[in-house]
């Protein structure tokens, strides 16, 4: 846990274990940050008439560290992309997937080719095209006006 204060530009960080242990675990999160920020100069104690204009005040806040991020294991190797190219043929519109093992990547390839069937779609490994599915001749395309 995070307790920051933008007044006195102090911060902490705490462990919620340590702090359960410390303070218990029925403790409101409010008594928890006036026990942790009771020294500083701009607290003010509950029942306290209103701060004045420019009075200064404790602005400690509690946060809670981000998540951390469940990334998938990589596999060795280099993966294989999809593609999708636009209805010229000569600059990328998007990528479909990125995909390890082969086996996957064809049959990605190959519901890729009858999703779109105007565009032209490739499976590549890095700059090496394994596979590709060219243009439909012109006369075939059904191209929208």
């Amino acid at each position: 846990m995070y307790v920051d204060c933008a007044t006195c530009k102090r911060s902490g960080r705490y462990t919620v274990a340590s702090l359960i242990g410390r303070d218990g675990a029925d403790i409101s999160t409010l008594d928890l940050l006036r026990h942790l920020t009771a020294s500083c100069r701009y607290q003010r104690s509950p029942g306290a008439p209103p701060a004045r204009k420019y009075e200064r005040l404790c602005l400690a806040a509690t946060t809670l560290p981000p998540p951390a991020r469940k990334i998938p294991p990589v596999q060795p190797g280099d993966p294989y992309t999809v593609e999708m190219w636009d209805r010229i043929g000569n600059k990328l519109e998007l990528q479909l997937a990125t995909i390890y093992p082969l086996s996957v990547a064809i049959a990605t390839f190959e519901a890729a080719g009858l999703d779109w069937p105007t565009n032209e779609v490739t499976l590549r490994d890095r700059a090496r095209i394994v596979r590709k599915r060219e243009l439909p001749p012109r006369h075939m395309r059904c191209l929208p006006f």
